[in-house]
């Protein structure tokens, strides 16, 4: 089949503005890895969806632009459209810079994939869209695309550049991350490895560093600040406008805690200290997650984190024995003995039996609710440290550790989301229960009830109810 190509066709449709030059030209600069760290509403995409359509033209192949999920692909991309124009119009991306005549066929919107004709008919480069929600970006893997964008990297599934990551090494094909942080994650991680590295390119563009073709700010300060006027937290405004990945993560429990104690220096070198007695704080179930501390005088020195899904009592057992460690107390859930974990034999036993038969005997943790245990947890972060290196798994789980999102509401909700983050933050609310109620602190009541009590006591004179 012969394919027909436009005759005539200029690219890129749009004109980039200054700022935006290098990393769209990083490609042509030598570059095969990119990252674009930007503030909200500056054009990320309309620079990526140009690019790859440029590269596309040139050099035949599959490429991918993918989405934290489909629906937003199709939303932002698929069905998105400019700004209004000077008459007050906004066009659809696919119209606007996709040069007429340049699409071989009818575009696919079900599976949001189209094919292209290339410069000098060298044959068709195919585009999509893919979402990394409910694991979709497995449809990349065996796959064998030339060119990948990810954008709003840092609120995306990781999992979706381990696919393909070994297809790009193999064959010799690119990849771009761009996103506005979303606080200290995996994309933070990559940006900050990024830049020491020669051979990936790296931008960050906040409010202060973008503006359009007439030298006009983008977004202005005095949007800012009525943004915040109106309801936007202080917090939210430095991470979406001025790309900072340390503000607390909105809808996270101990973000903000943990981001002070980096700040504060409390994240460093701890090691194992023989003198003091080490403590272990477990949750228990499928996935196990445990917290190692030693307290040495008043401070808290949080030195190490282990988790395993499905790790046996025997596995645990060698586990604490090769760390070396002189243990004092293992504490467990309250709920220990309601829960079973047998490896293969017969369960029948519940925790404690099964831990003693290995040589860990537990304690369990006191009752406390969830919200009074996240105080607890807020209230220990201020004063602990945390060791750089062991303890580094568990931390990224505890400033991930949030809220489940309403989307129709666009608010997060009083509920816990249970994800890969939930365990470690489980186990350090007990380690929090267990440590600030040895402070002498009554973790069993909010202090919405020790209010209450207060006030009931002084007003009637009496013995305050049993709260």
């Amino acid at each position: 089949m012969i394919i027909e190509a436009p005759n005539q066709v200029d690219l890129p449709v749009f004109d980039a503005y200054y700022w935006q030059i290098p990393s769209y030209n990083m490609l042509r600069d030598g570059y095969k890895r990119g990252v674009w760290v930007d503030h909200r509403r500056c054009g990320k995409d309309i620079r990526g969806f140009n690019l790859i359509v440029q590269e596309m033209w040139e050099n035949p192949g599959l490429y991918y632009y993918v989405f934290p999920s489909q629906t937003q692909g199709r939303k932002i991309l698929w069905k998105g459209y400019t700004d209004p124009d000077k008459d007050g119009a906004g066009k659809q991306f696919l119209e606007l810079y996709l040069p007429a005549g340049i699409i071989h066929g009818k575009p696919n919107s079900t599976n949001m994939n189209f094919e292209m004709y290339t410069q000098g008919n060298r044959g068709l480069s195919t585009f999509q869209i893919i979402g990394t929600d409910q694991n979709r970006f497995e449809a990349m893997r065996g796959t064998n695309p030339r060119g990948v964008i990810f954008s709003e990297q840092a609120r995306q599934h990781p999992g979706a550049w381990d696919v393909v990551k070994p297809i790009l090494m193999k064959n010799g094909g690119w990849a771009i991350f761009q996103s506005t942080p979303n606080g200290n994650n995996h994309f933070k991680d990559l940006y900050e490895r990024a830049i020491r590295n020669k051979n990936w390119f790296t931008c960050i563009h906040t409010i202060k560093d973008t503006y359009d073709q007439f030298n006009r700010r983008l977004i202005t300060q005095a949007m800012v600040d009525e943004e915040i006027r109106m309801g936007m937290t202080e917090d939210f405004a430095q991470q979406e406008f001025f790309c900072s990945f340390m503000q607390g993560v909105e809808g996270t429990y101990v973000g903000r805690q943990l981001q002070q104690a980096e700040v504060d220096g409390r994240i460093l070198s701890l090691p194992y200290d023989p003198s003091y007695l080490v403590d272990t704080y477990w949750d228990i179930g499928d996935n196990d997650a445990i917290w190692f501390v030693q307290q040495v005088g008043r401070e808290v020195r949080f030195i190490d984190y282990e988790e395993a899904i499905g790790g046996t009592w025997a596995y645990w057992a060698r586990k604490l024995q090769d760390k070396g460690y002189l243990y004092g107390r293992h504490f467990a859930p309250w709920d220990i003995v309601m829960k079973e974990k047998a490896g293969d034999e017969e369960a029948a036993k519940d925790h404690f039996a099964w831990a003693k038969e290995v040589g860990i005997n537990f304690q369990k943790t006191p009752y406390a609710s969830f919200l009074n245990g996240c105080e607890a947890l807020k209230g220990l972060l201020g004063l602990c440290s945390f060791d750089t290196v062991k303890t580094e798994v568990g931390r990224k789980h505890l400033e991930q550790w949030g809220k489940v999102w309403n989307k129709q509401q666009e608010r997060y909700t009083d509920f816990e989301r249970r994800d890969e983050h939930t365990h470690a933050g489980a186990s350090g609310r007990y380690a929090a229960i267990n440590i600030r109620q040895a402070q002498g602190y009554d973790v069993s009541k909010s202090s919405e009830e020790k209010t209450f009590k207060r006030i009931y006591r002084r007003n009637s004179g009496g013995t305050a109810m049993s709260a």
